[in-house]
């Protein structure tokens, strides 16, 4: 750990970052990250309702913060320097509300891709994007692992965006430059906890911290993959550092979990027993392959479902009694 950690900080120390979507979830996380390897951080958020961007989310961060669509690249491309990084963590991922409004999530989510092309080109092909993309590209399949050449049948608007976001940057700008990371569900500090669409996570944490009702379907027995937000950082941070990298799109499966192992442990850690296990239908979702971020990156989920709700939930009871959870 020690030599990667030293690796880690030759390559980002004095690095400019900028991170497109910094203030919210994963990108305030990696913030944080960098700053511990003593980058050059630029974040660019305009705190857009529904993307969990929070200027509380980057309080504890030394960061220069630009309040800014990211398509305004006026705002921001004079940061981007020879062998930068930019970071896209910038999503509004509400995938309902992406179905109801194509259009604005259309302006949201695809057209801005064109912006940060131009703003890329400007400098030179020495800078490298690394763009969050999700699972939903993949069609909606029971029981198989799905992996890189799965088939691809996005299954909502939101996906059919970041699909082609995925070969908008592929075909305009170099195949070195280029580094795509499918999501699966990711947990941790400073997710939302407010709105539509918290994810499975965050449904239950929020349940728990207002000791709300919650009903479990199929008895708590459903699975799906979740990451901790660290992890997530960690694979960021390593496939940013490779100058080649073959193929840009790699999968950052996580914990293929049953519900009911989650609802037990937020239990066990917070108290709350306001639930019921339902025998309801509900689907199980297949897990993503990790063999090729481990082949490539070496790069496993780390962090065990326990210790990581542990530290949410601490997180969020803070947050939550400082009034500060993100909106």
């Amino acid at each position: 750990m020690y030599n990667n950690l030293i690796k880690l900080i030759r390559f980002y120390e004095n690095r400019k970052i900028i991170i497109l979507g910094g203030g919210g979830f994963i990108g305030s996380n990696l913030a944080l990250a960098l700053n511990k390897l003593y980058a050059d951080i630029v974040v660019v958020d305009d705190f857009i309702y529904g993307t969990g961007g929070d200027p509380c989310n980057l309080k504890d961060a030394n960061v220069n913060l630009v309040r800014s669509r990211i398509e305004n690249i006026s705002n921001w491309q004079d940061a981007i320097e020879p062998n930068s990084i930019v970071f896209h963590c910038a999503a509004k991922n509400t995938h309902k509300w992406c179905n109801l409004h194509p259009r604005e999530d259309c302006e949201i989510n695809y057209y801005p891709q064109f912006s940060i092309i131009q703003a890329i080109h400007a400098v030179g092909p020495s800078v490298k994007l690394i763009y969050c993309s999700t699972r939903t590209v993949y069609k909606d399949i029971e029981k198989s692992l799905i992996t890189e050449l799965s088939e691809i049948l996005p299954q909502d608007v939101y996906s059919t965006h970041c699909f082609n976001s995925e070969r908008l940057f592929q075909l305009l700008l170099s195949p070195q430059q280029v580094r795509i990371l499918r999501l699966t569900n990711t947990y941790g500090p400073r997710q939302r906890l407010s709105g539509d669409e918290m994810g499975l996570v965050g449904e239950i944490l929020y349940a728990a911290l207002n000791n709300s009702f919650y009903q479990v379907f199929q008895n708590g027995m459903a699975r799906r993959d979740i990451n901790y937000v660290e992890d997530v950082v960690d694979a960021l941070l390593s496939i940013a550092m490779l100058e080649k990298v073959g193929d840009p799109i790699v999968h950052l499966g996580g914990d293929w979990v049953q519900t009911k192992s989650i609802i037990e442990y937020v239990s066990e850690i917070t108290g709350w027993t306001n639930y019921e296990y339902l025998d309801l239908p509900t689907k199980t979702i297949s897990p993503l392959s990790t063999r090729r971020a481990a082949e490539l990156l070496d790069w496993q989920p780390n962090v065990d479902l326990k210790t990581g709700l542990i530290t949410t939930i601490n997180y969020l009871q803070l947050a939550k009694a400082k009034h500060e959870i993100s909106k």
